[in-house]
């Protein structure tokens, strides 16, 4: 499912509707999916609360679940609000620029999980896609979500074994 359509599942629900009721405030922050063939996919959606500081989260599969609302993991900075109308590349295409960045510039290091968060940073609207590879190291890809540029690429230590 694609995020755009999870979106639309989830701001018809009943789930959605009343929480926004209540929490007039809140603006969409996120939008988190892994890929993995040992979990189910879902999409998991979040909202921040300016005046809490906090987040609530939804999971969006055949049903939509609210999960309690929570701290957020940040730095000092603000949490910026995600445009839908700058979200012009899907995950999928998102998914095949990654790839195509994989395969041309971190060849030996192939993907068996994959972390993809849709987020506002300060470097723009990304798709945030993190892999998990079979050599022990993350590579990172940050895929700017209206132009499909990549902003960032990085491949990172798991483990450093230190002697």
């Amino acid at each position: 499912m694609e995020f755009k359509e999870a979106l639309k599942k989830l701001e018809s629900s009943k789930e959605y509707k009343e929480f926004s009721k209540k929490n007039k405030a809140c603006y969409l922050s996120y939008a988190f999916i892994m890929i993995d063939e040992s979990v189910k996919e879902e999409w998991q959606i979040g909202y921040y609360n300016p005046k809490d500081d906090k987040v609530s989260t939804f999971a969006i599969n055949e049903k939509i679940t609210q999960n309690p609302e929570a701290e957020i993991f940040k730095d000092d900075k603000k949490v910026l609000k995600l445009e839908l109308a700058d979200v012009k590349i899907t995950l999928e295409k998102a998914l095949d620029i990654a790839e195509k960045t994989q395969k041309e510039k971190y060849s030996p290091h192939t993907p068996f999980k994959k972390i993809i968060i849709l987020q506002k940073l300060e470097i723009g609207q990304v798709w945030n896609i993190t892999y998990v590879t079979n050599t022990f190291k993350t590579l990172n890809m940050k895929i700017d979500s209206s132009s499909g540029k990549v902003l960032k690429d990085e491949l990172i230590d798991f483990f450093k074994i230190e002697k």
